[in-house]
């Protein structure tokens, strides 16, 4: 390689060594034999662009600057003789390779690179600009992908930290043993999915409806389907609400202090909060008769909303039947779906509203064409 001879590394010493070769650049075109020489430069596959298919001779020995600047005069001429560029190694011509597959890769290689030399970047002064910034998108790109994997891994230490928390609490009450074996509340939980098993679980095996009537059963049970927020007319005064209501919040707080003491993200006063008691009293004038006009008069919630609740009610209930069914409780069992019957009647339950109402138009023409008649 032709280098310039005013390097630092040639004026500190004449003789290079690898380790003298860091900055070494290749002379610029013209540089003469005063300003420059002809050296031998070890370099790596990177900095290898193309091979040629020309080969020149190189002297055994190239110690000798004599016998350098022989191969320089080599390089020169075929440079000479080659005025449109030096010709590459074609791999199909000169290396006679064969294979279909490898020529159809080398065709789409041309058509890449002239694809790459027809684009307007390929000649424009702002390409070095352009890629720069390109590139330094992709490694923002790669940089967010390599902080959102770190992200995933955080959380999932994490939501392995609250699987074991959530464990402490189900062995803290009873759920499974201190083997992580399901026990009888577990499965009587697992029968529960429309409200919070661990509540109404424990309400079970604490006796909370032993007591009670299916229409108690059942107001008690709103207080796990209401979604809306809405303010209750006036408290309940009524004892067969308002005791069977302490006992479920006393219940809710422990539940909570246990899942404190675990380590789970719980609020107290947020977890018993979100056992509301609006609808107690309208649940239970419904099943104790009341009509639909009558308990729409005691709450300001939509009648949608209404009838949305109830039928979530019923499907609480029907779970709650199960869980009965599961420890073998027949009592209870008979008292959860006493409660389904007192609730699923008249305007909520109808297969359709609008059916309904079809059909109660239809009657009242048939009547009044009866009375004409």
């Amino acid at each position: 390689m032709w280098l310039d001879a005013s390097a630092a590394a040639f004026k500190s010493n004449p003789k290079l060594k690898l380790g003298d070769l860091s900055g070494i650049q290749p002379g610029p075109p013209g540089i003469s034999e005063k300003t420059g020489r002809m050296e031998v430069v070890p370099v790596v596959m990177s900095t290898v662009d193309s091979i040629s298919s020309i080969r020149i001779p190189l002297p055994k020995d190239l110690k000798s600057m004599d016998h350098r600047l022989d191969v320089r005069k080599t390089i020169e001429e075929v440079k000479r003789r080659f005025p449109d560029g030096i010709p590459h190694l074609d791999p199909i011509k000169n290396m006679g390779i064969k294979d279909e597959s490898f020529k159809s890769l080398v065709k789409k290689i041309e058509v890449m690179e002239s694809r790459l030399t027809a684009n307007p970047l390929f000649t424009s002064p702002d390409l070095e600009r352009i890629y720069n910034q390109y590139q330094a998108k992709v490694d923002l790109n790669a940089k967010i992908k390599a902080q959102k994997k770190k992200i995933q891994a955080a959380n999932s230490v994490m939501q392995l930290d609250e699987l074991k928390n959530r464990k402490r609490v189900l062995r803290r009450l009873g759920f499974t043993s201190s083997n992580d074996v399901i026990e009888m509340k577990g499965r009587v939980a697992c029968e529960i999915s429309s409200a919070d098993e661990l509540l109404l679980t424990e309400m079970i095996f604490q006796g909370a409806f032993n007591d009670l009537t299916p229409e108690q059963s059942a107001a008690l049970l709103s207080c796990f389907v209401l979604q809306e927020k809405v303010e209750m007319r006036q408290p309940l005064k009524d004892e067969a609400l308002t005791n069977p209501l302490k006992l479920m919040n006393s219940i809710a707080r422990r539940i909570a202090k246990v899942s404190q003491e675990s380590k789970m993200p719980v609020i107290e006063e947020e977890y018993i909060a979100s056992f509301r008691p609006e609808l107690m009293d309208v649940v239970y004038s419904w099943a104790k008769g009341a009509t639909f006009q009558e308990i729409c008069k005691k709450t300001d919630i939509y009648e949608g909303s209404l009838i949305r609740a109830f039928r979530l009610l019923a499907e609480v209930l029907r779970q709650m039947v199960q869980a009965a069914k599961a420890i073998g409780n027949t009592e209870l069992e008979n008292k959860f779906a006493a409660a389904i019957t007192a609730i699923k009647r008249d305007i909520i339950f109808a297969p359709s509203l609008v059916l309904l109402s079809t059909i109660l138009k239809l009657t009242v023409v048939f009547i009044t064409r009866y009375i004409n008649a």
